[in-house]
């Protein structure tokens, strides 16, 4: 056991953030890694102790039907529900401490946040280059901020995945899966206190009739404090809100789902801080305070239908009405906006074992319709520096999609799938003259037109490890700016293309006591979207900025040392630069080029009421940043460490003490210059609090 523990500190230094300063290499690291992982597969299976537990082979639906996740050809990392609990994952924007790979970060308030995954990147919540999806229904990237409760288990699928998830999918998607009821009654109450945030929830579900139908529900309540001082509110924010759901399965082949959820967040947490007040974490001009509200609604009916032993047919029909207010304090402005989304999946899929061959195709179709508005507050000190601006886009999107994989032979698969999109958009602008935006009116209308293929060749080079390389496109559609654009030409955007590379391999090790995964991967991208502009202005734009280039390797290790003990590493490495325009050479935004987050666990049993104690800890480490196109501000490389002891008298209550960023690290999610001055977006600061679970 020693032994093995040594080489995977060796194997970790080599992606500690000691070692940043060595120039990027791709196929050297994964030369390293896998020389680490292969010295690791020598060590004696005597090595480990007989009676460890097994990890489990978890059941995914990535490609929109059933697998194994070791059996899928892309790549894939899962977390459960434990997973999220021992890493003190309570709500969507703490999914890092889980997906190092993905990088997450506010660009103001809550309700813009900023996606980054494998160096594609978009500081524009409205086009995020990350697919999200709740039980299979999509979601709008303004609602991202939300509350993780009743969570079967989520899925980061990494790398373009437009064949099958359309166009929001152009670095990868996101499914959270949430538990589904069945004839057994439950009923989970949580809390947690800290010096950050008080938090309650209820979760249940129930069998009204048995067998055929069943009720469940969530109700919740987040209070966040600010750390910022010369001011009542800033900082804080308050969310709450619920889901019901109604599942009706008169059989074991057809089952039908209608689903309601709510949410409404206030945030007043965008607030910049100067430098010199930033380690402080005081509000440089004590003036108006800037408030966010967020209304969400989200509507859906999902239908499966086993049409025979071979073949499944499944609809997801959702509608989503968004709603935010925004108060932009200091600038003088009122910024309503509203969106209201509808969206339909048909699809059929194959199912079964021992088939010769496993398809899924469908239809999709969707429709959107916003409404921005920018309204002067006379009551502002800097009113009348910004005019009236009134921002109307219709778009919609038909597709048809089909993945077929061919078992070629007992441990070859080939893959094939497509995508074709044609996607229409229309606007209409008017800016009114004021200081700082020149009036003007503007109207458009265009098409876009998409094929996004993959091919993908999987093979199973042992019973416990397989191989696979894959080709595909990726598409991030084109469209028009909302409220910001200062002039007509900044209005519209054209699409983003991309051509991924990708090769991997999966193994279990020690009859499944050891998984390890790990992939290369290039990304060349053509029209690269971007926001340009001054930053912090509310005046900043899409726009396309030419080609770019993404290159990296993935590497994780999920290990159960012995039945009570769990170890996990992942790390990343990536370079991402411009190739062809006046910013050649320069990083795209929010990719950084190292990511690494090691944790473990271990459980402690007692007899009687003492019952389990589980302690864990985990560290992560992101690398260098910047927040503009231009290079000229970022974050630097930093750590963050977490810890977590739960004690469980009984496997239905559990107690823990937790704490976040434990070394209380000042860093930076956003910042911007003006003037000549930076002003920044701080992190969250160290939290410690208590939380408590118990289930009926």
């Amino acid at each position: 056991m020693a032994r093995i523990s040594t080489l995977i500190a060796r194997a970790m230094k080599r992606l500690s953030p000691e070692n940043t300063a060595t120039p990027f290499h791709p196929s050297l690291f994964m030369q390293r890694s896998l020389l680490s992982l292969a010295i690791m597969l020598a060590v004696s299976h005597q090595a480990l102790a007989d009676n460890v537990m097994t990890l489990p082979d978890m059941q995914v639906t990535a490609g929109k039907r059933v697998q194994s996740q070791d059996q899928t050809d892309l790549a894939l990392s899962v977390a459960s529900q434990a997973d999220l609990e021992r890493a003190n994952v309570y709500a969507s924007g703490d999914l890092e401490r889980v997906f190092p790979e993905l990088l997450m970060r506010n660009t103001g308030a809550s309700v813009f946040p900023s996606l980054s995954l494998r160096g594609v990147s978009s500081s524009d919540p409205y086009n995020a280059p990350v697919g999200i999806y709740v039980d299979g229904v999509p979601q709008y990237l303004g609602t991202f901020s939300q509350q993780l409760l009743n969570i079967e288990h989520i899925e980061l699928l990494k790398g373009p995945q437009g064949t099958l998830y359309g166009r929001n999918a152009h670095a990868g998607a996101l499914n959270i899966l949430t538990r589904q009821p069945d004839n057994t009654p439950t009923a989970t109450l949580q809390s947690r206190f800290s010096n950050l945030h008080q938090q309650v929830s209820a979760t249940g579900s129930t069998p009204l009739v048995d067998d055929k139908l069943f009720i469940q529900g969530t109700v919740y309540h987040d209070d966040t404090d600010g750390e910022l001082t010369r001011s009542e509110h800033h900082g804080d924010s308050d969310n709450g809100g619920g889901n019901v759901g109604l599942t009706f399965k008169p059989n074991e082949d057809f089952s039908l789902k209608l689903a309601y959820a709510r949410d409404r967040l206030t945030s007043y947490n965008e607030q910049y801080l100067a430098d010199a007040t930033y380690e402080k974490r005081r509000a440089s001009v004590p003036l108006l305070e800037s408030v966010y509200v967020r209304r969400v609604e989200t509507s859906s009916a999902t239908l499966d239908w086993n049409l025979s032993d071979a073949l499944k047919l499944t609809s997801i029909t959702s509608l989503q009405n968004y709603r935010h207010e925004r108060l932009y304090g200091d600038l003088g402005f009122h910024w309503p906006e509203t969106q209201r989304t509808v969206s339909q999946e048909l699809r059929l899929s194959t199912q079964g074992d021992d088939r010769a061959w496993d398809a899924v195709g469908g239809l999709y179709w969707q429709k959107s319709r916003s409404h921005s508005e920018r309204e002067p507050d006379s009551s502002a000190p800097l009113f009348g520096v910004y005019g009236v601006a009134d921002s109307r886009i219709d778009s919609s999107e038909k597709a048809v999609f089909g993945e077929f994989t061919w078992h070629l032979a007992p441990r070859w698969d080939l893959t094939l799938g497509a995508r074709h999109s044609v996607e229409k958009a229309e606007t209409d602008y008017t800016q009114v003259d004021a200081a700082f935006t020149p009036g003007f009116v503007y109207s458009g209308n265009d098409t876009f037109t998409s094929t996004t293929p993959k091919i993908a060749l999987g093979f199973q080079a042992t019973p416990d490890m397989r191989l696979y390389a894959s080709v595909s496109k990726g598409y991030k559609a084109g469209g028009y700016n909302r409220i910001g654009a200062i002039t007509p030409s900044a209005v519209a955007y054209a699409p983003e293309k991309s051509l991924n590379t990708e090769i991997g391999v999966k193994s279990s090790l020690f009859d499944q006591r050891l998984w390890l995964n790990a992939a290369l991967y290039r990304i060349d991208i053509d029209d690269v979207q971007q926001f340009i502009g001054a930053a912090g202005t509310g005046t900043q734009s899409l726009s396309n900025i030419g080609k770019a280039r993404s290159e990296g390797a993935e590497l994780s290790m999920d290990w159960h040392a012995d039945e009570a003990t769990l170890i996990r590493l992942a790390g990343t490495v990536n370079r991402n630069r411009m190739l062809d325009s006046e910013r050649q050479g320069n990083s795209l935004t929010y990719t950084p080029g190292r990511t690494l987050r090691a944790s473990a666990e271990h459980s402690f049993y007692f007899d009687g009421l003492l019952g389990e104690v589980r302690p864990s800890v985990g560290i992560s480490y992101t690398g260098k940043h910047y927040f503009d196109v231009d290079n000229e501000v970022s974050q630097g490389g930093y750590s963050l460490v977490d810890a977590r002891v739960a004690w469980l008298p009984t496997p239905d209550l559990e107690v823990a003490l937790y704490g976040n960023n434990l070394g209380d690290k000042d860093y930076r999610t956003y910042s911007y210059l003006s003037g000549g001055a930076q002003f920044s977006q701080p992190g969250q600061g160290r939290e410690l609090g208590l939380s408590t679970k118990i289930s009926f």
